[in-house]
């Protein structure tokens, strides 16, 4: 990438790391470390015309989550979600793919949560 002078790191973190969650503090731990890196390389890296970026989702409908959202309940969870639903892995893609277009050659150092509205920081 630095030597082609352009390129595009997109990092997959958690609003976790951006927050912190209980019982989820090692996970949350190193998944805040991840989004630090990001912010010092896009610094790093910039020059040579390549950009890193985060993208941060909350809990996402995937196999993975199936058996946390069967056991807390997902009408519950939901509740939590301003938007009326959890996340969908297209709802997460579609950020990656923005991000990775020509649309945001102008971001750089940045996380984007994709939450539905769950947590909002400055």
């Amino acid at each position: 990438m630095m030597e082609k002078k352009s390129g595009v790191i997109i990092n997959i973190i958690s609003d976790a790391g951006r927050i912190g969650e209980p019982t989820l503090s090692v996970y949350s731990g190193a998944k805040a470390a991840v989004n630090m890196f990001s912010k010092a390389l896009a610094k790093e890296v910039g020059r040579y015309g390549i950009r890193v970026n985060c993208v941060a989702p909350s809990l996402v409908e995937t196999p993975g989550a199936k058996s946390f959202i069967d056991r807390i309940g997902k009408e519950k969870l939901v509740r939590a979600y301003p938007l009326g639903r959890l996340g969908l892995p297209s709802d997460v893609a579609k950020v990656v793919l923005f991000l990775a277009s020509d649309d945001a050659k102008y971001i750089t150092g940045q996380t984007l949560s994709v939450n539905g509205g769950y947590l909002t920081i400055p």
